[in-house]
């Protein structure tokens, strides 16, 4: 089995090919597209990561390469019962507020993924869907409702705050796995051309 990239390589990859989304971000996207639809063509994800790219652009050759191994590990796991799927966010060696950040950033790109996949509005979503994804939807408003007076100091990061997001990056993840699961149910067998 491939394993994820990197995500600061990945990160500084798509920066520097004017991406319009980030790691995180674009790893929720590819996961909001899984669950929606069962599978996903690579190009059309990168579609949505990196839009309109100038022809003949060195850099963007490593950077879809990158994506490309997201892609297909992702596509791996997503579906794999063992629960070797991981959300692509830093290490916890990363400050708790990057963390949080890349979180919301995820959680933004599943629900954006949701809905490229093609579940609107009108979709009748299961109970417990439905309900994660409220919660989702909430979850990526946390690294962006604080402001700059607000900003929380590495050492004050707490065992206790640390601990909570641990919980909920679990709590993400295994959502995830229950709604690809709940989803899949309403999806007709992908047809890939």
């Amino acid at each position: 089995m491939n394993t994820q990239p990197d995500i600061e390589v990945l990160d500084e990859a798509l920066f520097k090919v004017n991406a319009m989304m980030g790691a995180a971000e674009s790893h929720g996207v590819l996961c909001g597209m899984l669950c929606a639809r069962g599978a996903i063509e690579l190009s059309e994800w990168i579609g949505h990561v990196l839009g309109d790219q100038e022809e003949g652009n060195v850099l963007l050759h490593d950077t879809v390469h990158q994506l490309s191994e997201l892609h297909q590990v992702t596509m791996e796991t997503v579906n794999d019962i063992s629960g070797s799927f991981y959300m692509l966010l830093p290490d916890d060696d990363e400050d708790l507020m990057g963390r949080t950040e890349a979180l919301s950033n995820w959680c933004q790109g599943f629900v954006y993924g949701l809905a490229a996949g093609g579940i609107s509005d009108d979709t009748k979503l299961p109970g417990d869907t439905q309900e994660i994804l409220l919660d989702f939807i909430e979850i990526s408003r946390a690294g962006h409702n604080i402001g700059d007076d607000d900003v929380i100091e590495v050492a004050d990061a707490t065992e206790e705050d640390e601990h909570a997001f641990v919980e909920v990056v679990e709590y993400v993840r295994t959502g995830v796995l229950l709604i690809n699961e709940e989803l899949q149910n309403l999806v007709p067998s992908p047809t890939l051309h």
